[in-house]
């Protein structure tokens, strides 16, 4: 020691800055809340989305009597057990370190869009308890181990499957990981999947302590989990199963409007009124109507378990399936972050997702004509791939879809009709000089 001491004021100053510069499990949160801009899926309010017809039918497939449940909590009997998904807020300077992807590295992200590669895992979570979900420390391979780190600096989410170190490789390793910018409503490439099984962010969805006793209304849909699914729906990209009468991955449940909630505590009621306003999300397989909250000592499950159970399936409605707030107008809308086009009279929205070994993201559109446009991926002057979308309906009855590439790394090419909600993707592997895409027979969708 040099014999100096710090004036308490100078001490407190140095203890706040420290405490803003760690990682931190549940830490703060990059504002404006919530999450993602105000028109992503997990944000709309869908109070007056039209019901789906089968709406009764899959009500049914759960079971009209199954009652919700809490999927989050505090502390479990068992240390270092715990209920409900961590999340971790790291600094923008937290370092960013290589994973390893062990089942679906072909639908995962090596890092953030624009970025170098890897995933700011704090050194922490290797042996300490409570980093990752169900506590255990990162040595640990048992259960889902969802970890969900938010850059708070540079407001990205970094989500991940399976995570765990690998003590005798000296890696961190995971079955997939995904980024999304939080600026931005990145969707995943069709297909594709991310930490969750629907292709979706898990974090925007979960039931967060802060919002449910803060002044303001919860301001987004929840996720949560059934037993069995059929395929999928906007907002998701990707299958988790194929059970006839099952809802599709990405459908939504909505609270029936009518449904009396002035019994209950104001915290719950809180909790069930973003139900109605914007409903519950299928986001992966589990156990029927458990819905995501994060962990946190102190919420109250005495409280929260018989409130969530005495809702039950026959209060909840069917959202009608692959809903958009623009759904029906058959026309496309431009994203605010540049990163789609809409082609053919606006009928048609064209996307595109690039991916090397050092990174991917989504390409930046250009329109150059009412049917022609270009996505440029990692500077603005240099053209990756074009891409025309073409009215032949009074030739063969079809639209036609012709790209071409100035490019050698991996690319999905995604065009959707807006009208019927039809899909088609098209797909280069890293490596390979761009094959021109030449589909005369792409949607047979003709007014």
């Amino acid at each position: 020691m040099n014999g100096k001491r710090l004036l308490p004021g100078l001490l407190a100053l140095g203890l706040l800055w420290a405490t803003a510069a760690l990682a931190q499990p549940g830490g703060p949160l990059p504002g404006p809340l919530p999450l993602f801009p105000s028109d992503n899926w997990w944000n709309v309010d869908v109070s007056a989305a039209p019901v789906d017809p089968g709406s009764a039918g899959y009500v049914n497939f759960i079971g009209r009597d199954v009652g919700l449940h809490p999927d989050f909590g505090g502390d479990a009997d068992v240390f270092p057990d715990i209920y409900g998904m961590v999340y971790l807020s790291v600094p923008g300077s937290q370092p960013l370190v290589p994973v390893t992807f062990v089942e679906f590295g072909d639908e995962s992200d090596a890092g953030a869009p624009g970025r170098s590669a890897g995933y700011p895992i704090p050194p922490e979570a290797k042996t300490t308890a409570k980093w990752i979900e169900g506590g255990q420390p990162g040595t640990d391979v048992g259960g889902d181990r969802h970890m969900l780190i938010v850059d708070r600096d540079n407001r990205i989410l970094y989500e991940l499957y399976h995570a765990h170190w690998n003590q005798g490789r000296s890696r961190w390793e995971a079955g997939s990981g995904a980024v999304f910018p939080l600026t931005s409503n990145l969707r995943r490439p069709e297909g594709w999947t991310s930490a969750d099984a629907a292709g979706l962010a898990i974090l925007p969805g979960l039931v967060r302590w802060d919002e449910v006793f803060g002044a303001a209304p919860i301001q987004h849909a929840f996720r949560f989990t059934v037993e069995d699914s059929n395929g999928h729906v906007f907002p998701a990209s990707h299958d988790a199963g194929g059970t006839a009468g099952a809802l599709p991955m990405g459908a939504r449940l909505r609270l029936k409007a009518g449904k009396d909630l002035s019994g209950y505590p104001p915290e719950v009621r809180k909790i069930f009124q973003a139900m109605k306003t914007y409903g519950l999300i299928v986001a992966d397989n589990g156990s029927n109507l458990y819905i995501t909250g994060a962990y946190d000592t102190r919420w109250d499950n005495d409280v929260l378990n018989p409130a969530f159970a005495s809702l039950k399936a026959s209060d909840f409605e069917v959202v009608k399936l692959g809903w958009q707030p623009a759904s029906g107008s058959g026309t496309c809308l431009p994203a605010a972050d540049n990163t789609r086009l809409c082609l053919s009279a606006g009928r048609f929205q064209v996307a595109a997702h690039w991916s090397t070994g050092a990174g991917s993201g989504a390409g930046q559109a250009v329109r150059l004509t009412p049917d022609t446009g270009y996505f440029w991926f990692f500077d603005a002057t240099n053209v990756e791939v074009v891409v025309k979308v073409l009215n032949a309906c009074g030739f063969n009855q079809r639209f036609w879809v012709f790209a071409g590439g100035l490019t050698n790394v991996q690319v999905r090419l995604t065009v959707t009709d807006t009208q019927t909600g039809v899909v088609k993707t098209y797909d280069n592997p890293q490596g390979r000089a761009y094959q021109p895409v030449q589909d005369t027979s792409a949607f047979a969708t003709c007014p």
